[in-house]
C-alpha cells in the first residue's frame, strides 16, 4: 500500500522570506513515524512542496508518476484551499485513492470539506493512533467504521462522526518524529536570521481557551462526544525534549529550533528541568555560549512567575534567544471578549520589561488583536499607541479572525460581522470581518498607520532598533521585519487610495517565485 502524505504549495506569510518562509511539515512527520512505526511494510512518503519549491506543474507531474493508495493532508484555514485543490488533482489522477484530511482545519469544517466530494474521511483530533488505525482498515479491507476519531459519510451521504479518540497521555510514548522523509538541510538554508531551522515541539493542548485560537480545541479533551472540549496539557519528559534537540543537532546539523508549542513555557517544571539538561551538556560551549538558538510562543504571566522562580534566566542561557508574547488588547473589555486570562496590560508590560531590562539578548515580538465586535476607528489607534509604548522589540497587528471551531467563528456568524468567506484570506493579516463600528477598510487601515505613520517616538525606537542595537542578530531581524512591514503598509494604503470605498483589503499573503512552477 503506497501513503503519500502531502503539504501542497502555497503562498508565503507576508512577513517572511522565501529562504526561511517555511518549517518542516511537523504534523505530517509526526503521522508519518507513528505509521512506519506500526506498518513497517508500508510504501511511504512526505512530500513538502514548499519546502522542496514544487510548484503545481511539478506536483501535478510526480502525483502522475505512479499510482497512490492513500493521501493524507493536513492545513490550516489559510492554506486549506490549497489542501483541496491538492486532493481534487489526486482523485482526477488516481480515483481510487483514500484521501484523508486532518490538521486544525478540516476537523473543524467538516460539512465544508465533504461537501467537496474529493476528501473521504476526516481524522479529528490527535492523528496518530487514528491514522495508524485507519491504515491497517484499509490495508485489510476492513471498514472503517468503528475506528474513533473519523468523520465521513455514509452510502446515504449522511455524516457520520465516530466516537472521539483519547488523548495521549504519554508523549514519550510517540516515535521521533520522522525528519528523515524530508530534506531536512533545506529549511533555514541561506537565513542569517534562522540558520538550519527545525521544528519540533514538547507539548499538545493548553492552559486557557481564548475564543480566537483553535489549537486548544485541537488538542484538548472531549467532554461528551459533541464538540464540548475542555483545555488539556500535556508535555513530554525533559529528558525526551533534550534527547531530541541533541539528536537533531548532531544528526542533521540543526542549529535553529522552532519550538511550536502554543504555550513554550506552560510548565515551569519542564521548563526548569530541560533548561538544566541544556546547561550541563555540550550544547552549551566552554564559555556558556549556547551552540543553538531557540525561538517559541510563551505567555506573559508564565514569564513572570518562571523569572521570580529563577527559572528564566536558565531558558536564556540555554538558547532561548527569540519569544512571541500573545499582548492581545489593552482592554479589560477586549480581554473579556476574547476570553484569555491572567493577560491584563500590566502583566504583559512587567513580562516586556524583563526581557528589555535582564535579558537584552532576547528578541521580543508581540502580537495585538484588532476588529473586535464594537472597535471604532479611534480605538484601533489607541492599540496602535499602546503598542508602540510597550518597549517591545516589534509588535504585529493582528484582525480578529474567525477560524472554524473557535467560540468567535460562531458569534460572528451569528451578528453577521463575517464580509469575507475565502479561506486564502484568513491569514491574520487580511481583515475578513467588520467590527459593526468599522469596516474592513477601517481595519485594514491600522496597517499602514502602524507602519508608515512617522512621529518622535516611532523614529527614536527606529533608531535605536536598526543602529544603535548591539546585538546584530537583532539588528538584522529588525531591518528584516521593517523591510517587509513597509511593504504590507505601503500596499494597504495603496489598496485604500485607488480602490472604491467598498473595496475588500488586499491578501498580504505573497504568491512565491515557483508557486506554478
Amino acid at each position: 500500500m503506497r501513503v503519500v502524505l502531502l503539504r501542497p504549495p502555497r503562498y508565503l506569510w507576508p512577513f517572511n522570506s522565501e529562504r526561511s518562509a517555511f518549517w518542516q511539515p511537523l504534523g505530517l512527520l509526526c503521522v508519518a513515524a507513528a505509521a512506519r512505526r506500526a506498518l513497517p511494510e508500508l510504501d511511504l512518503a512526505v512530500w513538502d512542496a514548499p519546502g522542496q519549491a514544487w510548484g503545481w506543474r511539478t506536483l501535478a507531474r510526480k502525483l502522475a508518476e505512479r499510482p497512490i493508495d492513500v493521501l493524507g493532508l493536513g492545513e490550516e484555514t489559510a492554506s486549506a484551499h490549497e489542501g483541496l485543490r491538492a486532493a481534487a488533482l489526486v482523485r482526477r489522477l488516481h480515483p481510487a485513492c483514500v484521501v484523508v484530511a486532518g490538521g486544525v482545519h478540516y476537523p473543524h469544517a467538516i460539512e465544508a470539506t465533504l461537501a467537496t466530494g474529493c476528501v473521504d474521511v476526516i481524522v479529528r483530533g490527535e492523528g496518530e493512533h487514528t491514522f495508524v488505525e485507519l491504515l491497517q482498515c484499509l490495508h485489510a479491507g476492513r471498514p472503517w467504521h468503528d475506528v474513533a476519531g473519523l468523520a465521513f459519510r455514509d452510502a446515504a451521504g449522511r455524516t457520520v462522526l465516530t466516537s472521539p479518540r483519547p488523548l495521549i497521555a504519554d508523549l514519550d510514548t510517540l516515535p521521533r518524529p520522522a525528519y528523515d522523509l524530508v530534506d531536512t538541510t533545506r529549511y533555514g538554508r541561506g537565513s542569517r536570521n534562522h540558520p538550519d531551522l527545525v521544528a519540533l515541539e514538547h507539548s499538545r493542548g493548553c492552559i486557557d481557551s481564548c475564543g480566537f485560537c483553535v489549537l486548544w480545541k485541537q488538542m484538548g479533551e472531549s467532554l461528551d462526544g459533541n464538540g464540548r472540549v475542555r483545555p488539556r496539557y500535556r508535555t513530554k519528559s525533559p529528558a525526551r525534549s533534550f534527547d531530541e534537540v541533541r539528536w537533531l543537532h548532531c544528526q542533521y546539523g540543526r542549529r535553529t529550533f522552532g519550538w511550536v508549542d502554543p504555550t513554550f513555557n506552560a510548565s515551569p517544571e519542564w521548563s526548569d528541568g530541560w533548561a538544566e539538561l541544556m546547561l550541563g551538556s555540550g550544547l552549551t560551549g566552554s564559555r556558556g555560549r549556547p551552540r543553538t538558538l531557540h525561538t517559541a510562543w510563551v505567555r506573559a504571566d508564565c514569564v513572570v512567575r518562571d523569572e521570580k522562580l529563577g527559572i528564566l534566566g536558565k531558558l536564556v542561557r540555554a538558547g532561548l534567544r527569540q519569544v512571541v508574547l500573545g499582548l492581545e488588547r489593552d482592554d479589560p473589555a477586549g480581554l473579556g471578549l476574547l476570553g484569555k486570562h491572567n493577560n491584563d496590560p500590566e502583566m504583559c508590560a512587567a513580562a516586556i520589561a524583563i526581557f528589555r531590562e535582564k535579558y537584552p539578548q532576547v528578541y521580543t515580538i508581540g502580537s495585538v488583536i484588532i476588529g473586535l465586535p464594537g472597535d471604532r476607528p479611534d480605538s484601533l489607534r489607541r492599540l496602535c499607541d499602546w503598542a508602540n509604548g510597550l518597549g517591545i522589540d516589534y509588535c504585529l497587528m493582528i484582525p480578529l479572525t474567525p477560524i472554524p471551531g473557535t467560540r468567535f467563528a460562531e458569534e460572528a456568524a451569528r451578528a453577521g460581522l463575517v464580509a469575507n468567506a475565502n479561506w486564502a484570506d484568513y491569514n491574520f493579516h487580511t481583515p475578513v470581518c467588520t467590527t459593526g463600528a468599522a469596516t474592513l477598510r477601517d481595519v485594514d487601515a491600522t496597517y499602514a498607520r502602524r507602519m508608515l505613520t512617522v512621529s518622535g517616538p516611532r523614529l527614536a525606537s527606529l533608531w535605536r532598533g536598526l543602529i544603535v542595537e548591539r546585538d546584530a542578530r537583532k539588528r538584522r531581524v529588525n531591518w528584516a521585519l521593517l523591510r517587509h512591514g513597509a511593504r504590507v503598509g505601503a500596499e494597504s494604503l495603496w489598496r485604500m487610495l485607488r480602490g472604491p470605498a467598498g473595496a475588500e483589503p488586499a491578501s498580504y499573503a505573497r504568491r512565491p517565485s515557483w508557486y506554478d512552477a
